[in-house]
């Protein structure tokens, strides 16, 4: 199965919720999937729907004219609600960690050739958690990858309502959440999205307005979030050393590497979504991000920094190869980054509040449930109604849940 480049997001204020899809790549990068691929592996480049036309506009904002009310806004009470996990199978299934949710797991999600370490790992952990950094006692070049790339594996697992798991994980793991509380629901590309227009970097996006998922006060505005991670650090343990376990420690990565193939089966079967609980929770300070550089192409920091904010992940891994040969990466701390990047970007971040605050008042201040909004690299952003075929956000159960709790 092919998935057209795509991202799906969600947006809500309280009432019913909106659905959404934006065209670019992860958190407001440079567009490409989380999986892009540098090696000499062939990957089917995936086909682009052709552009709909855009519906009846609602609303234009030129973020010139945008009414700021906050100089310095910042990130408050930041804490992690849900997580999840896709169960590869024929029928779509997601495991979600039993107990309250206390500290974040995050949905299992793997980058380039060095996720094979990671599916090494994991094999240790429990599913329902993110994978450990768990490095081998020596260095092993890996296989480039050679399998489809989805840039929303919830879409491409779930098609039909790819912001339903979120929405049921974050009900299993604290049932009496108040929906309504919220003012704005998006996924990590959505608000990435935005935060380029605020920054007036020209890459065009377009997505509908209709949800890992964190929750923080940004300003006065409460957001929920649902992003990715790459995995955690475990508490330090005695390590290995003997050579039995080194070699059965490779031994294993050969037949991860023999099995990476089945490791993003995409259900053939979308019945109705089943939830599993299971899992252990992880303390969100393990948690951290990856990419992946061949040596020869310096990776800019600023380029992920925006990201991290947004997902308020301070951990990152940063890994180069020559030709697959990983040289010993390592996860170091970002925090002190990202402070200095909130600080010296306060502006940009002052113009991203008032863009969400105004984006919030305009779907709120009309009858219609289903928007789109567009930014053409140019210009204004650009509101529209939706044209075509209906496009729900969550099955009609959870519409009504959100309702009830208003």
């Amino acid at each position: 199965m092919s998935l057209p480049q795509n991202q799906r997001g969600r947006w809500n204020r309280g009432g019913r919720p909106w659905r959404g899809t934006g065209r670019a790549g992860r958190g407001g990068g440079t567009g490409l999937g989380r999986g892009h691929h540098e090696g000499n592996g062939a990957l089917p480049t995936p086909t682009a729907p052709p552009q709909q036309p855009l519906g009846l506009v609602v609303d234009t904002i030129d973020l010139h004219a945008l009414l700021v009310e906050l100089d310095e806004p910042d990130i408050q009470s930041q804490c992690y609600v849900a997580s999840y996990n896709w169960i590869n199978g024929r029928d779509p299934v997601i495991i979600v960690p039993a107990g309250l949710a206390l500290f974040p797991i995050l949905p299992l999600c793997f980058v380039t050739s060095l996720r094979v370490l990671f599916t090494f790992a994991n094999r240790y952990t429990n599913i329902g958690s993110p994978p450990a950094w768990t490095p081998l006692a020596e260095d092993k070049k890996l296989k480039p990858d050679s399998e489809d790339v989805y840039r929303d594996i919830n879409a491409a697992r779930y098609p039909k309502y790819p912001m339903e798991p979120a929405v049921r994980s974050v009900l299993a793991m604290s049932p009496d959440f108040e929906l309504a509380s919220l003012d704005i629901v998006g996924c990590g590309s959505t608000i990435g999205n935005l935060l380029t227009f605020a920054g007036s970097r020209p890459r065009a996006f377009r997505f509908d307005v209709n949800v890992r998922i964190i929750q923080y006060d940004f300003g006065g505005l409460q957001i929920l979030i649902r992003t990715e991670t790459d995995g955690y650090l475990k508490p330090a343990t005695p390590k290995m050393s003997s050579k039995a376990s080194d070699t059965e420690a490779n031994r294993s990565l050969e037949n991860a590497l023999d099995e990476i193939a089945v490791s993003t089966q995409i259900p053939s079967n979308h019945g109705k979504l089943e939830i599993k609980m299971g899992g252990e929770v992880v303390h969100q300070s393990s948690i951290f991000d990856i990419k992946t550089r061949a040596g020869y192409k310096p990776y800019n920091m600023e380029e992920i920094l925006p990201r991290l904010w947004t997902n308020q992940t301070s951990k990152f891994l940063l890994a180069y190869h020559e030709f697959g040969l990983f040289d010993k990466p390592g996860v170091t701390s970002v925090a002190e980054d990202i402070l200095k990047w909130q600080k010296a970007n306060s502006s940009l971040l002052a113009r991203f509040h008032a863009l969400l605050k105004r984006i919030v008042d305009v779907v709120t201040d009309t009858k219609h449930t289903e928007f789109e909004i567009s930014w053409d690299g140019q210009g204004p952003l650009c509101i529209t109604k939706q044209i075509g075929e209906g496009r729900t956000a969550l099955p009609s159960d959870l519409v009504n849940l959100w309702d009830i709790n208003e």
